[in-house]
């Protein structure tokens, strides 16, 4: 029997936002947002209590986010960057930097040079990866990151154009605040993906670990024939099918 979610999955991978002027990656990546809300694994952790939960990491993540980055996202392609692409792909950029011939140091640049992207791709790897998605919780955090952000920018232009010191004063109040916002939930959010990527691997065989190391970076998993959006990844040959680590249910 077809279930409503397998129908809206259906819609999506069959063009879903389709029209409208929009080109080929805009809509690929409106159907992979709404390819995660479909995901039925939750975190390992939850944002909010990731400090609590690993508050060495999340204190490290505060002082050399960028060092957390690159680590992670190596860490999450298995120690293997074999396949890299800037951004997975997301980058005007990307493909087009030599990341074939020396991925290690095109990453440092990324996540110095790209750094919010940097993280998100990391985030949305692991999350297709594992089918895991945001709480309400997770989602109100970072969209008020993200408004503070938005707002903070608004306010600074507006500043620049009316020459106002009140305005100017308030985009200063809003810059502050944003800045700490995001240094905060950013912590948190590299925090939290720490713990699903060691969930990951302590959930795994060895033979597991040796056998499903991924030999190309792809983002909303597999997405190679037409219905099978999402599908799991071909089997290696010649090699029994390992049990899958238990994640843990919405």
């Amino acid at each position: 029997k077809t279930t409503k979610k397998d129908h809206d999955a259906f819609k999506m991978n069959q063009g879903y936002g389709g029209g409208g002027g929009q080109n080929p990656q805009d809509k690929k990546r409106i159907r992979e947002a709404e390819m995660r809300k479909l995901y039925a694994n939750s975190w390992a952790v939850e944002l909010m209590k990731a400090p609590c939960a690993r508050p060495g990491f999340c204190l490290y993540a505060s002082l050399c986010s960028p060092c957390v980055a690159w680590q992670q996202r190596k860490k999450q392609m298995y120690g293997s960057l074999q396949g890299y692409t800037c951004c997975n792909g997301g980058s005007c950029i990307s493909g087009r930097c030599g990341e074939q011939n020396n991925p290690e140091l095109c990453l440092a640049c990324e996540v110095f040079w790209c750094f919010p992207s940097s993280v998100a791709t990391t985030r949305f790897l692991i999350q297709d990866e594992q089918r895991v998605m945001n709480t309400q919780c997770d989602n109100g955090i970072i969209g008020f990151m993200l408004l503070m952000n938005q707002l903070a920018c608004i306010f600074r232009v507006a500043a620049m154009v009316s020459n106002d010191d009140s305005i100017e004063q308030a985009a200063d109040i809003l810059d502050c605040i944003s800045d700490m916002t995001y240094c905060s939930v950013c912590a948190c959010m590299q925090t939290q993906q720490e713990a699903q990527i060691d969930f990951r691997n302590e959930s795994m065989t060895p033979q597991q670990q040796v056998f499903q190391a991924p030999q190309v970076q792809r983002m909303a998993a597999y997405e190679t024939q037409p219905g099978m959006y999402g599908a799991a990844p071909p089997q290696q040959p010649q090699q029994q099918q390992q049990p899958q680590p238990q994640y843990p249910k919405v």
